[in-house]
């Protein structure tokens, strides 16, 4: 045996287990083994930019060599779009590839194809416009946004919108006359056209560029100053835009055709209201009835403080609660609400900035004087606790504040909107219409504290809040005359939505103006009926503000016709 076992191969003296064992340790796929092979592996993308690596320009180029300059802009010049409008025959193929090059929801799209109709010469005319954003010398969006979300580049002249910066407020989708920055409700941010400024920057033509089939839009080198004595000339880029010296737009639209700048754009009939924003809504009525009641409260406790002091109490009260819930409801008109700390950034060029800022202080401010009216109450509960006694100058003092604070907010809200330059939001209409809105707030605060806490109303606030009534029902009213001027304006557009397209809440806000002048009247024999005044001026006010809204005329470049604004 022992001479056999010296003659066996040493493999067959191995335990057979500890075969298996070394052969399955020698057959297992390791994560190393794993990654190795998969970089062994090219990718799609890889495997093009290995074959086309020899390329010293995009492939593609041989096609659009002549839509883009050969240089960069030097000092003094920008980037600017051009389109040849007797080459655009409106197939939306630039549309398409904006849309599916920058990744765009299904809703998105930063260009658009519209068309304008007139009659030259005699002879009915169409013609189809392609637009997308016109990188203003003077952009409006940029010096709109509170939040210092756009920047316009040095080298290239681009607008380019950073969105990580953005807080959704819209207001430069207001602030733009052409409808450029569009608003994602997904993403609670506005996005916009940046010229595909990062691949004209390797030589690369724009998506829209590209795509057309028929060369119509090219990149042009301009001189800005060139550019800017053009649009401030006055008129408008094409027929059916906006005059072109309020952001001084740089896109040239260019024809041989003789284009009438009468011509009018094909939705130009199209009485769909504008959207309504209901949280601003709520915001701007109940913050500037809370800037009227303060005031109120204000001079009468200045001037009668021993016969107004309950009054006093109830409307500051008042005040503090309702201008709390209008500024919290703006919030819900932001998609990145988080973000609004940052609204000093804009401070030196956006109204928008100024407005928050100042309503900032104005409700500090506010619930300020409004405690110190309330300490002499909570003193006949806590005699022990708070003897201190303040001085009635400076109650007077933070009340002053307030009202100060308060007027300068209701002020800057109105520039807001007179800022954006549409004619049914100029200043003498807004202007009117926010402080009308802060003085009935003042006068229906007063009648109904007074009905609560007083055995009659006075006959001053009665009287005051007839000719409030009076004064706001003819302003609202004036608006309407447009339309039955001849020829077209926005103001003309805006009278007939309101007298078209919202005939029924313009009914229903009379309605509330003719309950609250009757529950006026009757207070005169039953007091507590002009408790009613306050709530029924309230629901009337946010009727006429969302008005203030929907009846605007949408600045934009010429739409589709039944496209929706």
């Amino acid at each position: 045996m022992t001479g056999m076992n010296k003659g066996m191969p040493i493999l067959d003296r191995v335990d057979s287990s500890k075969i298996t064992e070394l052969s399955n340790a020698a057959t297992e796929v390791t994560l190393i083994d794993q990654l190795l092979t998969e970089q062994r592996s090219l990718s799609a993308v890889e495997r093009f930019s290995q074959k086309h690596e020899a390329e010293s320009t995009p492939i593609q180029s041989k096609y659009y060599k002549d839509l883009i300059p050969i240089r960069k802009p030097s000092t003094g010049e920008q980037y600017a779009f051009e389109v040849d409008m007797d080459k655009c025959t409106g197939c939306k193929a630039c549309v398409v590839a904006c849309h599916s090059l920058n990744g765009l929801k299904e809703k998105e799209s930063w260009r658009d194809v519209g068309t304008i109709r007139g009659e030259v010469d005699g002879v009915a005319e169409q013609q189809t416009v392609t637009t997308a954003c016109h990188h203003c010398i003077d952009p409006g969006c940029l010096s709109g946004c509170p939040v210092g979300a756009y920047e316009k580049m040095e080298d290239t002249g681009v607008v380019k919108h950073l969105d990580d910066q953005c807080i959704g407020c819209q207001y430069c989708s207001l602030k733009c006359p052409y409808d450029v920055p569009k608003y994602d409700d997904d993403l609670g941010i506005v996005r916009k056209c940046d010229m595909c400024h990062e691949r004209l920057a390797e030589g690369e033509a724009p998506a829209c560029v590209q795509s057309c089939p028929n060369g119509a839009i090219s990149i042009q080198v301009i001189n800005v100053a060139v550019s800017r004595e053009k649009s401030m000339k006055g008129g408008s880029m094409v027929a059916g835009a906006f005059r072109s010296d309020y952001t001084l737009p740089t896109t040239n639209f260019r024809s041989k055709r003789k284009l009438d700048t009468n011509m009018l754009p094909a939705d130009d009939k199209d009485l769909t209201p504008a959207h309504n924003h209901i949280p601003l809504v709520w915001m701007l009525m109940l913050t500037q009835v809370a800037v009227g009641a303060s005031i109120t409260c204000f001079v009468g406790q200045t001037f009668a403080a021993d016969a107004f002091q309950k009054v006093a109490l109830a409307l500051s009260a008042l005040a503090v609660v309702l201008g709390n819930v209008g500024l919290v409801s703006s919030l819900l008109h932001l998609g990145s609400p988080l973000g609004a700390w940052r609204v000093f950034l804009g401070l030196k060029t956006s109204w928008l900035s100024r407005e928050i800022l100042i309503f900032s202080a104005w409700m500090p401010a506010l619930i300020g004087y409004a405690a110190l009216l309330w300490y002499p109450v909570a003193q006949g509960f806590l005699p022990e606790l708070l003897t201190f006694e303040i001085p009635s100058i400076i109650t007077t003092g933070v009340g002053a504040s307030a009202a100060i604070l308060g007027l300068l907010s209701v002020f800057c809200s109105v520039m807001v909107y007179v800022d954006t330059k549409r004619a049914f939001w100029s200043m003498p209409k807004t202007f009117a219409r926010f402080f009308g809105t802060a003085l009935l707030g003042g006068f229906a605060g007063l009648v109904s504290a007074q009905s609560i806490l007083n055995d009659s109303v006075g006959l001053s606030a009665i009287v005051g809040l007839l000719m409030a009534l009076f004064l706001k029902t003819a302003i609202e009213f004036s608006l309407l005359k447009p339309a039955q001027e001849k020829d077209w304006s926005y103001a003309k557009k805006s009278a007939l939505i309101q007298l078209k397209s919202l005939t029924s809440t313009l009914r229903v806000r009379g309605i509330f103006i003719a309950l609250a002048v009757l529950s006026l009247i009757i207070s005169l024999s039953f007091p507590l009926a002009g408790l009613l005044c306050l709530p029924l001026v309230l629901v009337g006010e946010w009727i006429e503000r969302s008005i203030f809204f929907q009846a605007v005329v949408t600045l934009k470049m010429p739409g589709e016709l039944n496209k929706a604004h």
